[in-house]
């Protein structure tokens, strides 16, 4: 991950991020469809990596025990403060974290992460996995919803090139000119191809249960679980 070039981005997106993600397609159908695999219980403890501004974490706390939220940048975590404060949500924790460093208390149920995990090369996505697989608990699962290609982008990188250019388009600020905007989601970003993320997440003991495609052919879902011993 270009971690400079994220936190810089995010940093000064945060006051309106929660517009800002209302832009991008298939988001809140992802949210929506992350808390109905999920299928949380009260007695759940949840990790949620990438929290942003908290859109999965205040729909998972009512419906678990515990919500252990973590995200690198600051002034996001700041924002989802005040909003759980205002809304007088006592049981997601709020604090740095990073995907292979979570800095979580204990052993979770869950973890979910939504719109994050691409901003990390496919090395970094390996080790923050296996470390995932550590933080469960026997028979827990992981629910990442995120940008991941249905089609082998490396073999058809044409393809992938016009489906960067159509979403920069749709969602970069009108101010900036297109290619500058390209250049810095290349930069930022680096969805995998589905199919090396399920491998990614076999190498490390999970069960890959599942993966679905919510907006083609860059937006989807994969659930794995961690068997039971």
């Amino acid at each position: 991950m270009n971690k400079d070039i994220v936190l810089k981005r995010f940093d000064n997106l945060a006051p309106n991020y929660d517009n800002y993600v209302l832009k991008i397609e298939g988001y809140s159908k992802t949210i929506d469809r992350i808390i109905e695999l999920a299928r949380p219980k009260k007695t759940d403890t949840v990790l949620d990596l990438g929290v942003g501004t908290g859109a999965v974490s205040f729909k998972l706390a009512p419906k678990v025990r515990k919500v252990y939220a973590r995200d690198i940048s600051e002034p996001m975590l700041q924002i989802a403060r005040e909003k759980a404060l205002k809304s007088n949500i006592e049981n997601i924790e709020f604090g740095y974290g990073s995907f292979s460093e979570p800095k979580c208390s204990e052993k979770v149920d869950l973890i979910v992460s939504n719109l994050a995990f691409h901003h990390l090369f496919d090395e970094e996505k390996r080790v923050a996995i296996k470390a995932w697989y550590n933080i469960l608990k026997p028979g827990g699962r992981v629910l990442v919803g995120d940008f991941m290609w249905f089609f082998d982008h490396k073999k058809d990188p044409e393809r992938e090139e016009k489906l960067i250019r159509r979403i920069v388009k749709d969602l970069k600020d009108p101010s900036k000119d297109l290619e500058e905007a390209i250049e810095e989601q290349k930069k930022r970003d680096h969805p995998s191809y589905v199919h090396d993320l399920k491998a990614f997440f076999e190498e490390a003991g999970f069960k890959v249960e599942g993966i679905e495609e919510i907006v083609s052919p860059a937006m989807g879902i994969i659930i794995a679980r961690k068997p039971k011993q």
